[in-house]
């Protein structure tokens, strides 16, 4: 399996979602610091995906099963899986393992936190190699869909991409 989930033991690979008073400046995505805590069971999953470029689908297809289990609208649920898509390509393609990928539903803000963590940046040339047919309009898109929409570096150089979306 390409994408499995990621055991709750991990916390360096998987940032604490509850310290994120930096993560944006719109009031349409008010900080997850400011909301109950941590994801509660059946608003938050994750796992790790592989650093291969087939690990792409199963990354959409855990997403959107985990998103139709919370009841989420078919438009938002395709909006977060092309943010999905985007961010964990641009994993791949420009950073290093590991790769883990985890959603949050807060139902209360009605909003769909994607974030996607990788090991840092890759040296020049150091991702892995996808078809050149289509590339560089990933974080256009992920702004056209998105709230709002960044990146927060952590310790030992790993880096977390994230996006906030209407969960409607």
């Amino acid at each position: 399996m390409i994408a499995v989930p990621v055991p709750a033991h991990a916390p360096d690979l998987l940032p604490d979602l509850t310290d994120l008073t930096d993560l944006t400046e719109s009031t349409d995505c008010p900080d997850l610091a400011d909301s109950t805590g941590p994801a509660s069971p059946g608003t938050g999953e994750h796992w790790a995906v592989e650093h291969r470029p087939d690990a792409l689908g199963a990354a959409r297809q855990a997403a959107r099963a985990s998103l139709d289990s919370w009841g989420v609208g078919p438009a938002a649920v395709e909006a977060v899986v092309l943010v999905v898509s985007e961010l964990v390509t641009n994993a791949v393609r420009h950073a290093l393992p590991p790769i883990a990928l985890r959603l949050r539903h807060d139902r209360p803000r009605r909003r769909l936190w994607v974030e996607v963590t990788d090991g840092g940046p890759a040296a020049e040339g150091g991702g892995a190699v996808l078809p050149p047919d289509e590339h560089g309009r990933g974080l256009l898109l992920v702004a056209s869909v998105a709230l709002t929409h960044g990146a927060r570096p952590q310790r030992g150089g790993s880096v977390v991409r994230w996006a906030c979306l209407a969960a409607d």
